[in-house]
C-alpha cells in the first residue's frame, strides 16, 4: 500500500515522485497510458478508452495528467477537481479490483461462444477449507446463472476449463503483480471476441492470497467476502467491465458484503448473453410452509395466500417448500433455472439467512448469508449448473430470529416458486 501514500493537494504544474505514484495508478486502472510500456486496458484483454492520451512526462502534472484524474473522480462521483484532493486520494487507498475502469454500464464487448463454462482450481487458499471456498465460488456463479443462459460446472484442471481460479501473490507470472494486504484484492481475465478462440489466461481469476478471505458476514476486521469479490471478477470473466453505478456489484471498489446483482449489473450481462429460455413455472402460496423447530415459533398464523410466524427471541430455524415439479414435460427433461421467494420481515430482528435448493435430498444450491430482510417482493436465487430435475424440487429457508417486539420478529412468507428450463 505505500505506493498509494501521494501529497495531498497535488496540481497543474507539480513534479516529483507523487506525481509519478498517481501517474502510474492512473494508466494501471486505464485513465492514462505509458508510451514504454502496454496499458492494463491490453493486459487484461479489453477494449482502450478512446480519450486516454500517453503521458508525455513522467512525473509532471501536466494537462494530460489532469485531465485523467477529472475522468477517474467523475466515474467515481467526486467533484471534478483536476486536483489531488482529500476525497480522492481517501477513494484511491480503498480496496477495489485490479481490473482497469471502462465506462458506466460497460462491457468488454468480448463474450464466450458457448453458454456452458467449466471452471476449476488450480489451488486454495489457506484461511478457509476447501469445502468453504467450493461453496463461496459457487455461490458468486450462481448469481449470473440467476439472470442468464449460463450454466458453470467444476471440473479437473485437466478437463480444459475455460475460467482457472488461482489464489496467488505478488508476481505470479500474469503481467499484472498483486500489491500486498490491502489495495488490488483480485483480477480477472476477459473472454475472447467471437468467432475467436479464447487464449490460455482469458476467463482466468486470480485472487490476491496476501488478503485474508472469508465467508463469514459481517466479516471479521481486516477480511474481505469471497463471495462478493469472487462474484464481482466472475463478471470481468464474462465480458463485463467496470460501472460507474456506485451500488452495483461491478462497481470496481470493495464496500463490504454485496452478494446481490444491481439492475446495472442484471441490463449488462443480458446485453451479452440474453435471458434464458422459460419452458415452465411453479409456484406455492405461503400457506404452504412447513417449520421444522416448532419450538422456536411464538405463533404461527395462516392466512388466504401467506403465513406468519413470529420466531422466539434469539432462535434460528429452517421453514421449507416443496414445489410441485413437472420433471418431464413433452418427452423433455426440465432442468432448474433459479428459485424465487416472496416474503416480508419486521426489520433486522428477523433476517433470512440462508436459501439451500434442493432436488430430491440432494442439494444442488446454497446461498449462504444472503441476510435477507424488510420488504423481498422478488428474492431470487441461482443454480449455478443447472441441472436436469431428477426427483422434485424443495427451497429451505433458514431464519436468524433476534430481540425485539414480536412485530420485529415476524416473518411473512408470501410466495416460492422455481423456474424450469427447457
Amino acid at each position: 500500500m505505500e505506493n498509494l501514500d501521494m501529497e495531498l493537494g497535488l496540481t497543474h504544474g507539480a513534479r516529483g515522485p507523487s506525481v509519478k505514484k498517481l501517474q502510474d495508478y492512473l494508466s494501471q486502472y486505464g485513465y492514462l497510458k505509458k508510451e514504454t510500456e502496454p496499458s492494463s486496458l491490453e493486459v487484461f484483454g479489453a477494449e482502450d478508452f478512446p480519450a486516454t492520451e500517453v503521458i508525455k512526462a513522467e512525473g509532471e502534472f501536466d494537462e494530460i495528467t489532469a485531465e485523467a484524474l477529472r475522468r477517474f473522480q467523475a466515474f467515481n462521483h467526486l467533484s471534478e477537481t483536476g486536483m489531488l484532493d482529500e476525497s480522492t486520494i481517501a477513494q484511491i487507498r480503498q480496496p477495489r479490483c485490479g481490473c482497469p475502469d471502462l465506462a458506466e454500464f460497460a462491457t468488454s464487448g468480448r463474450k464466450w461462444a458457448t453458454n456452458n463454462l467449466k471452471y476449476a482450481f488450480q489451488n486454495f487458499t489457506s484461511d478457509l477449507s476447501s469445502r468453504e471456498i467450493i461453496l463461496a465460488i459457487e455461490q458468486a456463479f450462481a448469481l449470473w446463472a440467476a439472470e442468464t443462459p449460463l450454466n458453470f460446472r467444476r471440473v479437473s484442471m485437466s478437463s480444459s476449463p475455460e475460467i482457472i481460479i488461482r489464489f496467488v501473490t505478488g508476481d505470479h507470472g500474469d503481467g499484472s503483480p498483486f500489491d500486498g494486504p490491502g489495495g488490488v484484492l483480485a483480477h480477472a481475465f476477459f473472454p475472447p471476441t467471437p468467432p475467436n478462440p479464447p487464449a490460455p489466461i482469458q476467463g482466468d481469476t486470480h485472487f490476491d492470497d496476501a488478503e485474508t478471505w472469508t465467508v463469514m458476514v459481517p466479516p471479521p476486521g481486516g477480511t474481505f467476502d469471497l463471495v462478493t469479490v469472487a462474484a464481482h471478477e466472475f463478471g470481468h470473466a464474462l465480458g463485463l467491465g467496470h460501472s460507474s453505478v456506485t451500488d452495483s456489484l461491478m462497481a470496481p471498489f470493495y464496500g463490504g458484503p454485496h452478494r446481490f446483482l444491481h439492475s446495472d449489473d442484471i441490463n449488462g450481462i443480458r446485453s451479452l448473453y440474453d435471458g434464458y429460455q422459460l419452458a415452465h413455472a411453479m409456484w406455492v402460496h405461503g400457506t404452504d410452509i412447513k417449520v421444522e423447530i416448532e419450538n422456536n415459533v411464538e405463533s404461527l398464523q395462516r392466512y388466504g395466500f401467506f403465513t406468519r410466524i413470529v420466531g422466539k427471541p434469539n432462535t434460528t430455524n429452517w421453514y421449507h417448500f416443496a414445489i410441485p415439479t413437472s420433471v418431464i414435460v413433452d418427452s423433455n427433461r426440465l432442468a432448474v433455472g433459479r428459485a424465487m421467494l416472496r416474503f416480508n420481515t419486521g426489520g433486522s430482528q428477523a433476517v433470512v439467512r440462508d436459501v439451500h435448493i434442493y432436488d430430491g435430498s440432494t442439494r444442488i444450491a446454497a446461498h449462504q448469508s444472503v441476510n435477507l430482510s424488510g420488504n423481498q417482493p422478488f428474492a431470487k436465487f441461482g443454480v449455478p449448473h443447472k441441472p436436469d430435475v431428477v426427483w422434485g424440487i424443495g427451497i429451505s429457508i433458514g431464519v436468524r430470529t433476534g430481540t425485539g417486539t414480536p412485530a420485529q420478529r415476524r416473518i411473512d412468507f408470501i410466495s416460492a416458486g422455481v423456474d424450469f428450463l427447457p
